[in-house]
């Protein structure tokens, strides 16, 4: 295949017919998440511009273009590349949700009530003050950090959050966006947050942690650099000779499939 020039023209395009762009200006975050159960942390790029968030992990490059609704993935390590549509990942997602298991369900477990706390005033990785606010329900508790000198959409937020379709929308995304809303102590509505333009602080710092079975794990995500720096060039090209493969989550929801359509072995 052809190597991919036009990624980068793409990249800052304006959305079609007009539509307001998630991130009219670019946004450079470079994000430290530290898993504390394993004592591994990793450095990740993310390159914010029009309608599109392009992560880079080491090799590993992903483009979600919201605009196109469409995933882009680049291994440059294996020389392999796929493209999903954001309806084809929803779809796998909804396959791969949790279901058939003893102890409360997944829908129940999502259908806890989330409490939203003010916690005061903090400084954060990058040494800028924020507002802090902890969120908790019985299985899962956050912390959060946001920083209201950097002013975003609704949409742009949801879409930093993991909180936008095609992922699997989680009570945690809308309490995380209430926090972001700043909006009487970070309690505000979906529909009224939904129409608000430019009202969102950035979320600079999270630390999770969730319990299930009497054991818990515990994520810590600070972001330690905001710029407005291009994603390098070199990055976002697909190389001559690259194979295209299915993406990772569509295969593993296709072979659970295949799996629950298997003959059943006579006794």
């Amino acid at each position: 295949m052809r190597v991919v020039a036009g990624f980068l023209t793409l990249l800052f395009a304006s959305s079609a017919f007009g539509a307001p762009a998630l991130f009219p200006k670019p946004l450079h975050l470079v994000r430290r998440i530290d898993d504390r159960a394993t004592k591994r942390a990793v450095s990740v790029d993310e390159y914010c511009a029009g309608n599109r968030i392009v992560t880079i992990r080491g090799a590993r490059v992903t483009i979600a273009d919201y605009g196109e609704q469409q995933l882009t993935e680049i291994d440059h390590e294996s020389g392999t590349y796929s493209v999903t549509r954001f309806e084809e990942i929803a779809r796998a997602a909804a396959d791969l949700r949790p279901s058939g298991h003893s102890g409360p369900s997944a829908t129940s477990r999502e259908a806890e009530p989330l409490t939203v706390t003010p916690a005061g005033v903090k400084s954060s990785a990058i040494g800028r003050s924020v507002d802090a606010y902890e969120i908790g329900s019985e299985s899962v508790k956050i912390e959060i950090g946001i920083d209201r000198s950097i002013a975003l959409s609704h949409a742009a937020v949801e879409a930093l959050l993991g909180g936008a379709y095609p992922n699997v929308r989680r009570p945690e995304h809308d309490a995380m966006l209430r926090a972001a809303s700043g909006v009487a102590g970070g309690w505000v509505s979906a529909q009224s947050a939904a129409g608000a333009d430019d009202a969102y602080g950035l979320p600079v710092e999270q630390t999770v942690t969730r319990s299930m079975d009497g054991t818990s794990r515990t994520f810590h995500s600070a972001i330690v650099r905001v710029d407005a720096d291009s994603p390098p060039a070199e990055a976002l090209l697909i190389a001559p000779g690259s194979k295209r493969i299915e993406s990772r989550l569509i295969r593993i929801a296709r072979e659970l499939r295949e799996l629950e359509t298997l003959p059943s072995r006579k006794q």
